[in-house]
């Protein structure tokens, strides 16, 4: 029997924050490809290990993070290049992770370096570290790989099964002859994925090279079908040569998708390569974009064998490059559990035109099931310039001035990021802790004051001296005025931040509102008897400032005025506006002088500039709903939240010479007709998403909030929260954002009022307040790798 079965539920089971650790212990680096006599080298003198899941199922790290000594954190901080105190491998077969040391101890953990065949690491084991804790280390280890090899969890394995493996796993790592392992969990071959051999994972970053000769052979099929034809035995005119010997190699088994081809063009593949952080050439193609059937369509590469078909999706994530004529988006493997990152580049601008122009049909029809070509010209440019990269805004302002201010912010900053909760509220902040996970987030304007619900308890976090969260107090047991408690599923601060407004997930008909200072719930407010209500904002964008009674509510075809001082049904019915046909409204925000942007699930924003009328602006969706959206004060610029993008739109109306002055009207204002701006998507590049291991998944986005412009944007996808400098982004600078990782996924953030220095961060379990400095651009983070998640380095 494995040790480590009494610690399953623990390890794998109801508990997420998942981990075994090793206290302490020195990481050592050997390097026998050396001639010099030091070929060993102290990375870090004190460290503790630890086992932690990653997003991915199946998918674990060995974490080496450095102990600092007293003194030694905060000089790290003022270094103008900060040392790497942590070290992330995947813990997979590959790297041969095994225990070692005589019996009794001292112990050491010992792993290949995945950059480097000829080096190794060791973790040795301080001898503090009691025995039966180095072995369940040990074990927890080949269950890792294990999940990983099989993608299922050790508890539904046999004994037998496992020994035999573990077996087989510590005679490979002792350099024996490999006894056949035994096959992975099949998969099945489809063309949104790639499959990888049974005996080495697919992966563009493994330590294993593999030919990537394509086992399907395409067929013979009509000249408007596939395969009639065949790829171009000669090198694409003006591009580069073959690829690099040393350029890691992908097995893939890729079925011939048929259909229509709408698009055939040449060009040259790459796939990103995180461990050198670069594009490595992959040959000369032929880049199809083929409908397999109504509404269906599909990217089929092919030279003289097929190499890769995926479905155009909203996961694709695709981008497209003007200065470089490239096209990039990442491809999950589902069997071998790796995002890839892909790039194509064409040959010259038509090409890259005709691909763009097509991708960009294929994206709408199939996220909106209806032809693009019946759309009106401007709405058609209006979907096609929000793909386009590489081109400043306007309104964009001076930007170096704005950095020398930034500048200067930051060194006035403080980053103290220790936890700022007193003794004396411990035993109520665990009570608040336990029991459900946090949900939902509201930040205080009028007091220096955030809430977090958890379950049918919110709690109340105030601001310290030192710009960090303390737990203020919890307001337990959330009732209805006829005592039924409740899990609130939407708040919103009301009246000057005295009252918060909550909606029962199941009365769709009624607001509830809570005193703050009674800390209970003590008006219900019956909207309609047969309209419902799904979601509420403010009157306008700072009105939880005011005493303001009035807010404006929406369903999902009607937006409509709530006025909880009439008497009966609080809808105001002569600034109701229902529509017959489905629009599927689903968020909305106003701006600073009440207007009103509404959004829905079919990607589309309408602008007003008062209720019970018509829109005075309808911008087109690019047919991905709509989770979240917000407006700057002054009403110019709008971020839409989709799962996979942020939609930048500004909405001044051009003047007859076509450009803005930054005092115009907006969409608001006047219809925008045929002078619909150039949206801007806000992506992560194909790159950074592999490196992150896990599908992009936006929270809703959020400007910062108070006195003065708007300069930075915040959101959050899985456990890494993510910040734009907006300012930056009007220049045409899209990738310019930065990022923090946490151990848990990020439920919800925002800024805190006032400025954009700092952030708040609300995780399953826990709640803080995070300086902006902490955090790091993408390439940083690759440098250091920290935080690489899946990957096999």
């Amino acid at each position: 029997m494995f040790l480590l079965k009494a610690l399953g539920d623990v390890v794998w089971g109801r508990s997420e924050d998942s981990y075994l650790q090793l206290t302490s212990g020195q990481l050592i680096y050997h390097n026998t490809r050396t001639k010099t006599a030091s070929k060993t080298q102290c990375v870090f003198k004190d460290a503790t290990a630890t086992i932690r899941k990653t997003t991915t199922p199946f998918n674990y790290q060995l974490i080496i993070s450095r102990v600092f000594d007293e003194g030694e954190e905060e000089l790290e901080e003022t270094s103008d290049e900060p040392e790497d105190h942590e070290r992330t491998f995947l813990i997979d077969e590959v790297i041969g992770l095994r225990k070692t040391g005589k019996s009794g101890g001292p112990y050491s953990i010992t792993w290949a370096d995945p950059d480097d065949d000829m080096c190794s690491y060791e973790y040795a084991i301080d001898d503090g570290v009691n025995e039966v804790t180095v072995a369940a280390f040990e074990q927890m280890v080949y269950h890792c790989m294990f999940e990983r090899r099989y993608k299922k969890a050790y508890s539904e394995a046999q004994d037998e099964e496992i020994e035999k493996y573990v077996a087989r796993v510590k005679a490979i790592a002792r350099g024996e002859k490999e006894a056949s392992l035994p096959p992975k969990t099949p998969t099945k071959v489809g063309t949104s994925k790639l499959v990888g051999t049974p005996e080495t994972p697919a992966t563009p970053f493994g330590r294993r090279p593999m030919d990537m000769s394509a086992a399907a052979t395409p067929t013979p099929a009509s000249p408007s079908k596939l395969g009639a034809k065949a790829a171009p035995e000669t090198p694409v005119a003006g591009m580069a040569g073959a690829a690099s010997s040393k350029s890691p190699k992908l097995a893939t088994t890729v079925q011939v998708p048929k259909g229509e081809i709408l698009a055939l063009v040449p060009s040259q593949l790459f796939v990103y390569n995180i461990g050198k952080m670069q594009h490595e050439f992959r040959g000369n193609v032929e880049a199809s974009l083929i409908e397999t059937e109504e509404y269906k369509f599909v990217l089929y590469i092919r030279d003289e064998n097929p190499k890769l078909c995926c479905f155009v999706d909203d996961q694709m994530n695709g981008l497209f490059f003007n200065e470089t004529l490239s096209f990039q988006w990442n491809q999950m493997d589902e069997g071998a559990g790796f995002l890839f990152s892909w790039s194509l580049r064409f040959p010259d601008v038509g090409m890259f035109d005709r691909f763009r122009d097509t991708f960009v049909r294929c994206v709408y029809e199939a996220k909106n099931q209806e032809e693009f070509a019946k759309m009106a010209q401007s709405e058609k440019n209006y979907i096609i310039n929000a793909f386009q990269e590489d081109v400043e805004m306007s309104d964009a302002g001076d930007l170096d001035v704005e950095v020398e201010e930034e500048e200067e912010e930051e060194e006035d900053e403080e980053e103290d990021e220790e936890d700022a909760y007193d003794d004396d509220e411990e035993e109520e902040q665990e009570a608040y802790e336990a029991g459900e996970k946090n949900s939902h987030l509201v930040v205080g304007y009028k007091h220096e004051r955030s809430f977090v619900s958890r379950g049918n308890k919110i709690g109340v976090f105030k601001y310290t001296d030192d710009d960090q969260l303390a737990h203020h107090t919890t307001i337990n047991g959330i009732k209805d005025m006829k005592g039924a408690t409740f899990s609130p599923r939407k708040l919103m601060l009301h009246e000057q931040d005295s009252s918060m407004l909550l909606m029962a997930p199941n009365n769709p008909h009624s607001i509830f509102r809570m005193d703050l200072e009674a800390g209970k719930v003590v008006e219900e407010w019956n909207v309609d008897d047969i309209m419902t209500v799904d979601e509420i904002i403010p009157e306008n964008k700072y009105a939880q400032m005011t005493p303001q009674k009035t807010l404006i509510g929406i369903n999902h075809n009607a937006i409509f005025r709530i006025d909880p001082r009439l008497s009966g049904k609080k809808r105001v019915d002569s600034e109701s506006k229902q529509y017959v046909t489905k629009n599927q409204f689903s968020c909305a925000a106003t701006t600073g002088k009440g207007e009103l942007a509404v959004a829905s699930e079919k990607g589309d924003i309408r602008l007003f500039n008062k209720l019970g009328i018509r829109a005075k602006t309808a911008l087109p969706g690019l047919g991905d709903p709509i989770i979240g959206i917000d407006t700057t004060e002054n009403g110019r610029w709008i971020v839409a939240t989709c799962k996979t993008y942020i939609l930048l739109v500004n909405t001044e109306i051009p003047s007859d010479e076509g450009g803005v002055t930054g005092s115009g009207p907006t969409g608001f204002q006047k219809p925008m007709g045929e002078k619909k701006p150039h949206p801007k998507r806000l992506q992560l590049k194909p790159e950074h998403v592999a490196w992150m291991g896990t599908e992009v998944n936006f929270t809703p986005a959020h400007f910062n909030a108070g006195e003065g412009d708007e300069k930075s944007i915040v959101t959050s996808t899985g456990p890494f929260v993510i910040t734009w400098n907006f300012r930056r982004v009007k220049q045409g600078k899209l990738w310019d954002y930065q990022i923090k990782k946490y151990a848990d996924n990020v439920v919800a953030d925002n800024f805190k009022f006032g400025a954009d220095r700092n952030i708040i961060v609300t995780l399953p379990g826990n709640v803080e307040m995070v300086s902006k400095t902490r955090l790091q651009t993408p390439t940083k983070m690759l440098k250091s790798r920290n935080g690489v998640v899946n990957s096999p380095y």
